[in-house]
Parts: structure tokens; C-alpha cells; sequence
């Protein structure tokens, strides 16, 4: 891509030249970039509630059929080495769960993630009839692995070749697409092409120098107007546009920072752990603990 680019003489990413270098050069000792990287396979069933649903949508029976899923995932074998994008974190895991466990709110709409790291709820997305799904991250290393992710659970991205498994139960309509978004840097033009009914996210709010800057997205996303795009009866029930974000709890005054951010920035944010509490999908996960981990529902406040 760098050899046509400059060939035709158009100007050239930086982070291209750094992508490049990381695959070039050989770690280092201690080295992030190279980290030792392994396959996951997760299995996962299907709530009844959320297959009789999808039935009913879209007319398949083969909604109906209790079976078990699989979803495998090349990740970091220390999430504490490499790019954290890279790992499968608990909260994750649990927002997985809550895709899975309420299709009402993800079927038929465009889904945006930030920091989608390895690619997991995206591939749940596409599997439940999204019908478009955004993938973002900041990281250009994380947007490689997660793009290999997608491929290996048969799903197209755009943009590249598309891949067709009769086996999966991929919404051949749901447009998936992935993107780098730096909190710091978004301008309005990136927002509007962001511009999305569900706004998901997991563990971002690890590191409190990022905190402002992540509630600034949020905020403006969830204030952008969506005309054309919402019903009437889905601003009513579902109250599009919304935000879910799942959080492991592991400093608390990293979580009381990032609910005060969230007040001065005008919006309205509900805990939603017990109300809308996920089934438990996955199959057991030792890492899994459930019990720490919260979810929030951020929306703008309505005039």
C-alpha cells in the first residue's frame, strides 16, 4: 500500500510508516508491539427470548434451534503485554452477554464501538442483524488483528474480500466497517460519519487522562440529531440515540472522575447492572466475574 502510494505520489499516513515498522524491525526486549498472540475460542447460547425474537424479525426458523456458537478470537497471551486492544477483558465479555441477551435494541440498527479492541461484540452485532456496524479504534495494530478476527468468524468487512459460511448465521445485509478514531483529535466531519442509533463500549475508562477526552465523543454523538434515521416509536421505546458502557471495577475514583465528566458534559447516565442484567451466555470463564463489572446507559437529556 506504502510502494503504490508513493509510486502515485500522494502523501503517506505517519502511522502507515509506523504500522509498517512494527512488522519490519525485530522486538525488542520488553518490546509491546510483538507480543506473543494466541487463538480463544469462546462458545456461546443464544437466550431463547433473543431466538424467538430474531425468528419473528426475519422469518428464519433457524433462529429457533438451540444449539451452541462459537466465536475464536487471536489475542494477546498476556493482556497485560502488547496492545491492550488486543485482549479479551472481562467487560468485554459481560457487554457480549448483554448483545446477546437484548436483540430488540441492536437488530436493524447502525452500531457504533469504541475501542472494539479484538472484535467480539462485532461479530455478535452481525450475527443479530445490524444493519450497519462501526468498529473504531485508536490503535492501527488493534484495527489489523481486529480485521483478522472478523475474517476468521466469516464476516465481511468492507473493504475487503467477503467471506460466506452458510453455517454462521451472519446477516448477509449488516454493513461492518472498521475505522481509527482518536478521541483527542475527532473533528466534526469524523463525528457525522460516526453518526450511529447505539454507541457501545467496554473498559475505557482504565487510564483518567483519556476520561475527558472519551466524554467529549460521547457527548457529542449522543447529541448529534438522527432526522431520518429513528422513529418516532423507537425515539419513544428505545430512546435512540444511546450509549452502553460496561466497566470493570477496579479503581473506584477512576469510576467517580468519569461520573463527574459525564454530569458536567450535560448527560444523563443510569446503571442499568440489575434492570437489564445479561443472561449468562458464555461458557464458563474463570475470569468472567460478573459481580464486578457495571453497566451504564448514557443518553443526552431531551428538552
Amino acid at each position: 500500500m506504502i510502494l503504490a502510494a508513493e509510486k502515485d505520489g500522494d502523501e503517506v499516513l505517519d502511522g502507515l510508516y509506523d504500522l509498517h515498522a512494527v512488522y519490519l524491525l525485530p522486538p525488542k526486549e520488553g518490546s509491546a508491539e510483538l507480543a506473543p498472540k494466541c487463538y480463544k475460542s469462546f462458545t456461546y447460547n443464544i437466550p431463547a427470548k433473543t431466538r424467538a425474537y430474531l425468528a419473528c424479525k426475519t422469518g428464519s426458523k433457524k433462529f429457533m434451534e438451540e444449539v451452541e456458537h462459537l466465536v475464536t478470537l487471536r489475542v494477546s497471551l498476556n493482556m497485560l503485554e502488547g496492545d491492550t486492544g488486543c485482549s479479551d477483558w472481562p467487560a468485554g465479555l459481560l457487554l457480549s452477554e448483554f448483545v446477546l441477551s437484548h436483540p430488540e435494541l441492536f437488530f436493524g440498527q447502525k452500531c457504533l464501538e469504541i475501542g472494539a479492541g479484538a472484535g467480539m461484540i462485532g461479530v455478535l452485532l452481525s450475527r443479530l442483524g445490524a444493519s450497519k456496524v462501526l468498529l473504531t479504534d485508536g490503535s492501527l495494530a488493534t484495527l489489523a488483528n481486529m480485521k483478522h478476527n472478523l475474517s476468521i468468524n466469516n464476516i465481511p468487512v468492507e473493504g475487503m474480500k467477503e467471506v460466506n459460511d452458510s453455517q454462521q448465521y451472519t446477516n448477509p445485509s449488516t454493513r461492518v466497517e472498521c475505522r481509527q478514531l482518536i478521541w483527542e483529535t475527532l473533528c466534526d466531519k469524523e463525528l457525522h460519519d460516526l453518526e450511529s442509533n447505539i454507541i457501545l463500549g467496554a473498559d475505557l475508562i482504565y487510564d483518567p487522562s483519556y476520561i475527558p477526552h472519551l466524554v467529549r465523543v460521547l457527548a457529542s454523538l449522543l447529541s448529534l440529531d438522527h432526522p431520518a434515521t429513528i422513529s418516532q416509536l423507537e425515539r419513544s421505546v428505545y430512546e435512540y440515540p444511546v450509549a452502553y458502557i460496561a466497566t470493570a471495577i477496579r479503581n473506584p475514583d477512576t469510576l467517580v472522575f468519569f461520573v463527574e465528566e459525564v454530569k458536567k458534559a450535560g448527560l444523563r447516565m443510569i446503571e442499568v447492572s440489575e434492570s437489564m442484567r445479561p443472561a449468562p451466555c458464555l461458557g464458563n470463564i474463570a475470569a468472567l466475574n460478573r459481580a464486578t463489572i457495571l453497566i451504564h446507559k448514557l443518553q443526552a437529556w431531551s428538552d
